[in-house]
């Protein structure tokens, strides 16, 4: 069984916390109606998307771009950043993710980043849920959106600190169900068609 309070109903509760993530190749200079369009794009039904908060870097400062009640928080392109990205993921996933920006504003990126937010999560003095899902869109130059013109999905389930043998998947890359960073803070299931 897993470490931490990993169960059964939380699985079946995955759904429920539905993060969904776009990252896209696309011109910097996405005007604020169209980047909100886009960064909620993933979110499953209109309601949600109606109701999702939405943030963007802008220089070295975070602006909200549109307040939300509902359960969504989505991170708009930063348009000071090649390309197109942008992320929407349940609320339960903020302390994690703000984190996330917290470290990058100080200069940790990349591997080191995460490594820092995982000894978090097991010191404790970081919250992480003990499952969370993402959804990822990848898509060409000069996206605008039309779900029929990705060039590939992609999902992840995280399950912190879940081992191969708690579910039964392997811990290398293949098409369908794979664990990756097994048995840590980190270790999340992907789910590539």
């Amino acid at each position: 069984m897993f470490r931490r309070s990993f169960t059964a109903q939380s699985a079946s509760a995955v759904a429920l916390s539905l993060v969904a993530a776009v990252a896209l190749a696309a011109a910097p200079d996405v005007a604020a109606q169209d980047a909100i369009a886009l960064a909620i794009a993933p979110i499953p039904t209109e309601t949600e998307q109606a109701t999702a908060k939405v943030i963007q870097k802008q220089g070295d400062e975070w602006v909200t771009l549109r307040e939300g009640a509902g359960p969504f928080i989505c991170i708009a392109d930063d348009p000071g950043a090649d390309g197109f990205h942008s992320a929407c993921y349940h609320e339960s996933l903020e302390p994690y993710m703000a984190r996330g920006r917290e470290l990058t504003s100080q200069g940790v990126t990349g591997r080191e980043n995460v490594e820092m937010r995982m000894a978090e999560i097991e010191a404790g003095t970081l919250e992480m849920p003990s499952y969370a899902f993402l959804h990822a869109i990848y898509a060409g130059e000069g996206w605008s959106g039309d779900m029929d013109a990705v060039l590939r999905h992609q999902a992840v389930i995280y399950t912190p600190f879940a081992t191969a043998e708690d579910l039964g998947l392997p811990t290398s890359a293949t098409r369908g169900a794979w664990l990756m960073g097994a048995g840590t803070a980190n270790s999340h299931v992907m789910i590539t068609p």
